[in-house]
């Protein structure tokens, strides 16, 4: 006897999303990567802090996406999430203007697949709820983000150090011996 469990398992593993791999039960899977939807507002630089340090299930980096589907996916999600005329922050960033783009795993953007709207002036790349396109914001713009992990190999990333300066106490002793004078 063939289900309706059985056959919505079925057309989510066709489409590529399933909620078995992720650590947590609120992370959704899509194409092998989990994706946490994180409902607070932060700056770029705060939002990856997030997801590389702080993020309770696993580090994990601002969103990667691979693929129009998947950019689709979270944006379709996202609209759930965060409200129909929400932005969230992605893993994409360059350090200036003129440099190439990057994703906060390390992969250089290809050149073979963009989601950009016209909207490319700024540094940090946030995606659309209402169109599922990417557009730029400058560093101190605040917006809802995403984070994702591979659930079979999760990345490791090097405690955050402080940055409070380090102080040196230096002790100086001196002794003095007996002193003699000639006669």
């Amino acid at each position: 006897m063939f289900t309706l469990k059985c056959l919505f398992t079925v057309m989510l593993t066709v489409i590529g999303v399933s909620c078995r791999g992720c650590f947590d039960a609120d992370d959704k899977e899509i194409s092998g990567f989990c994706f946490k939807f994180v409902n607070q507002k932060m700056t770029f630089e705060d939002a990856r802090d997030w997801c590389h340090y702080k993020n309770p299930v696993t580090q994990s980096y601002l969103a990667y996406m691979q693929n129009q589907f998947t950019a689709n996916f979270l944006a379709s999600y996202g609209r759930t999430a965060f409200g129909s005329d929400a932005t969230f922050w992605i893993g994409l960033s360059r350090d200036r203007n003129w440099m190439p783009w990057t994703w906060d795993t390390g992969y250089k953007m290809g050149q073979s697949w963009s989601n950009f709207d016209d909207q490319v002036s700024q540094n940090y790349v946030a995606e659309r709820v209402s169109n599922a396109k990417w557009t730029t914001f400058a560093d101190n713009s605040t917006h809802y983000f995403v984070c994702s992990y591979d659930p079979t190999d999760p990345p490791t990333f090097a405690p955050a150090t402080p940055t409070r300066p380090t102080t040196t106490t230096t002790t100086t002793t001196t002794t003095s011996g007996p002193t003699t004078t000639g006669k």
